[in-house]
């Protein structure tokens, strides 16, 4: 998964929400791509703050306070979320 997307690339995620059990699917783009320990997660920004996470199974949100580059402080994360199995993700 790490070598088909790159920081920039607009992609759609397709998941099986553990909610509902239907297929749920959300785009954004593609703002990290970092690999360690053999697995490879997918960063995906679907809103201001709010990032989709992708690994090569499961798919995950995370949610950030607002981020002010111009700020001497760091965003931080708020809450995560397991959302469900990954169905596929694609480039659009």
């Amino acid at each position: 998964m790490n070598d088909e997307f790159e920081s920039g690339d607009e992609v759609e995620i397709a998941y099986e929400s553990t909610r509902s059990g239907n297929t749920v699917s959300r785009t954004g783009t593609v703002v990290q791509t970092p690999e360690g320990d053999g697995q490879t997660v997918l960063f995906v920004k679907t809103d201001d703050t709010q990032f989709t996470g992708v690994t090569s199974d499961y798919v995950f949100s995370v949610s950030a306070e607002e981020f002010d580059p111009d700020a001497d402080s760091e965003s931080r994360i708020q809450r995560t979320v397991s959302l469900g199995p990954l169905k596929s993700v694609r480039a659009r």
